[in-house]
């Protein structure tokens, strides 16, 4: 993995170099492959604690890498209000399913009805007002945010109601 990672990086810095003299646009591509490495590297590497690994090296990398994009863009105003509150919540709805469904003692019902509901519901909401507040308006037109919403919250519920009938069904 490394190998086709460092390779990825050559050729992309070699052929911005040459047509250009200077490395504009291969800073993209060279972010998100060291992003993509440091962020399954753990799996390969460490041996207790692969997913403390494997989130560590996503949240360093990812706020570095949108903070990159915001160096390399012409807009510069949109990182701390529009992409790290989004980058934060959504690691943090990250990390909460990712102990979930590495911890042996939550049923695996009760974790994914508690993802669907993080992402598809606090996620979901949270992301709306961040992008209302950036942009100074109310969206209007964000039918399908709430039926996104709804939805998923009735699969978290379906799947509470699931876990829990499966889990009386394993004490009778």
């Amino acid at each position: 993995m490394s190998v086709a990672v460092l390779f990825s990086v050559f050729v992309c810095t070699i052929i911005n170099y040459s047509i250009s003299q200077t490395l504009d646009w291969s800073l993209f591509p060279l972010g998100a492959l060291i992003m993509v490495w440091a962020t399954l590297a753990p799996l390969f590497l460490l041996k207790k604690n692969k997913a403390l690994g494997l989130f560590s090296g996503l949240t360093i990398t990812l706020i570095a890498y949108l903070f990159l994009i915001q160096y390399l863009v012409n807009d510069k105003d949109w990182f701390m209000p529009l992409a790290l509150p989004i980058a934060v919540l959504s690691l943090i709805a990250f990390g909460i399913s990712l102990f979930l469904f590495t911890n042996k003692t939550i049923n695996k019902l009760y974790a994914a009805a508690i993802t669907v509901f993080l992402f598809g519901v606090l996620v979901n909401f949270g992301v709306e007002k961040i992008v209302d507040n950036f942009l100074k308006e109310k969206n209007t037109g964000n039918h399908y945010n709430i039926a996104g919403i709804a939805i998923s919250t009735i699969i978290s519920l379906i799947l509470l109601v699931i876990g829990t009938l499966k889990k009386s069904n394993q004490n009778n």
